[in-house]
């Protein structure tokens, strides 16, 4: 390879879970020569719990990365995602899935998209919402087999982070990449950012770049560089959640996660093939921790010993200085409520590797702009996404969610929930959302319909609009009681000779 003043060619990763072993696995992946190394503390341990995904998680390890489907299938254990449940609003419940096809979906045999037939009842609006209903993981095809459709289509994952890291670190030692059991005992910082690393075992490490992967700790980046931190605590009032689960005892595998409005926040459920996972989200401004957990109880008597998980929502101004670039909780961090940690993890190792790899592994000033540009972008776009869930979620009546309806910013989605106001469901309001939005027009509209928020163009369906509407969501209640549910789903998938067959090789 061609010599390149300042090109990087070691790398050292800051932090073994699953931020940094995605890291040192995209980059040892893609640019096979980099010689990477993970310090990490088997003392600190992972998180342990169950973890929802979005559709980009599967397609960056099936996809960008090109690993094995059935490989991770087996090893990870996914259980299938479809989409959110939320009991939120005066519904119900309501969905948000990963097809496209709900809200700016337009039948042909219709004037106009989904969303304005579907304001009123949004139930199997698509063939994921069905299927929820069902509690149907994937359609069953002619020959028995589940329909699974390619990574990153339609679905995502629930996962056990235990088993993720577990396999992400097999992987990456598989690549090639070398990892070293110790505790960081000090940084010495110099021009370029970072001059080494001093492990408790009195070793020092020095690399042409770092990653920090440390978490909520941040020692590169926060602490050791000093960067200021972008708060989004005026955006986001929750920063706490109790967390916990059981083992599964009969309980019927649910294909999407669960988002229920509590008094002081919201909780999850996610499933998983031998537990299941529920936590509560929730401001400390208007609960205390032991009022918390009292009410995480009432919906979750079966969880032992709950937990308290302090975070703050918000991420560093810079997330590339110099010669290190955090990725994951030690760059930013924004609460559960859409799943958005992992994707976002994903997208970090993706643009950082591919910048290394345009740049040949000499990266300039404008690689590292652009890097921190994007960063800021996703996070401000995350922040506003899952406010616009808070601003309109009239379900209940108590002093958290009269703060969220009457002070709660949306930034950049208000221009777009002005024009939602005055034009209904439309789907050329996809205009006034950033190219790249991970949540589309679809995110905001099954948010904004789902919650009911009134607009004027109201619309009359004509009696035969009405009838092609409804044989369309009766065609995917069809479908949806012929479905696979996920135990028989894992039953169908546990030899590598049905994924193939599912795939036409």
């Amino acid at each position: 390879m061609l010599e390149i003043p300042g090109m990087i060619r070691t790398i050292l990763v800051l932090g073994g879970g699953s931020a940094g072993l995605l890291a040192a696995l995209t980059l040892k992946r893609k640019l096979p020569a980099l010689s990477v190394e993970v310090v990490y503390s088997s003392r600190i341990g992972v998180i342990g719990v169950g973890e929802g995904t979005v559709p980009y998680v599967p397609f960056h390890l099936n996809g960008y990365l090109g690993l094995d489907e059935y490989e991770v299938f087996s090893a990870v254990q996914p259980v299938i995602k479809l989409g959110v449940r939320f009991a939120w609003g005066k519904r119900p419940h309501f969905d948000y899935t990963f097809t496209g096809q709900q809200h700016s979906w337009r039948w042909p045999d219709l004037p106009r998209n989904n969303g304005f037939y579907g304001f009123d009842d949004p139930s199997a609006m698509d063939l994921s919402s069905a299927l929820m209903d069902e509690n149907k993981a994937l359609p069953r095809r002619p020959d028995g087999l589940p329909d699974l459709p390619p990574p990153g289509n339609n679905y995502a994952w629930h996962i056990e982070n235990k088993l993720f890291v577990g396999w992400l670190e097999s992987a990456c030692r598989r690549e090639g990449v070398r990892f070293t059991d110790a505790e960081l005992a000090g940084v010495e910082t110099g021009p370029q950012g970072i001059a080494s690393v001093r492990l408790d075992d009195g070793s020092v490490r020095t690399a042409d770049f770092y990653i920090d992967s440390s978490g909520f700790a941040s020692e590169l980046v926060g602490k050791a560089l000093s960067e200021p931190f972008v708060d989004f605590s005026g955006s986001l009032y929750c920063d706490r959640a109790v967390v916990g689960g059981w083992e599964r005892s009969g309980e019927t595998v649910l294909p999407y996660t669960l988002s229920d409005t509590m008094d002081s926040g919201w909780c999850w459920r996610i499933d998983h093939p031998d537990r299941i996972h529920r936590g509560y989200v929730f401001s400390s401004v208007h609960a205390s921790d032991d009022q918390a957990i009292e009410d995480y109880r009432k919906i979750a008597p079966k969880a032992a010993d709950p937990r308290i998980v302090r975070f703050r929502s918000g991420h560093y101004r810079r997330s590339w200085i110099g010669n290190v670039a955090g990725v994951g909780n030690a760059a930013g961090f924004v609460e559960p409520l859409e799943a958005s940690a992992l994707m976002v993890i994903c997208l970090q190792c993706r643009w950082l590797t591919d910048g290394l790899i345009d740049s040949l592994q000499a990266p300039d000033d404008s690689m590292r702009a652009l890097y921190n540009h994007l960063n800021a972008g996703i996070w401000c776009q995350i922040r506003d996404f899952l406010a616009l869930h808070y601003r309109f979620n009239d379900r209940l009546d108590t002093g958290f969610w009269q703060r969220c309806r009457s002070e709660l910013p949306l930034h950049d989605l208000e221009l777009l929930v002005d024009f939602y106001r005055g034009n209904g469901p439309s789907a050329i309001s996809a205009g006034h959302l950033p190219a790249g939005n991970p949540f589309g027009i679809e995110g905001q509209l099954a948010i904004l319909v789902g919650l009911r928020v009134p607009h004027r163009k109201t619309y009359t369906v004509s009696p035969a609009e009405k009838a092609r509407w409804e044989k369309h969501r009766d065609q995917h209640r069809a479908i949806a009681r012929a479905g696979m549910d996920m135990q028989e789903v894992l039953n169908r998938l546990a030899s590598p000779e049905a994924l193939r067959r599912i795939r036409g090789r």
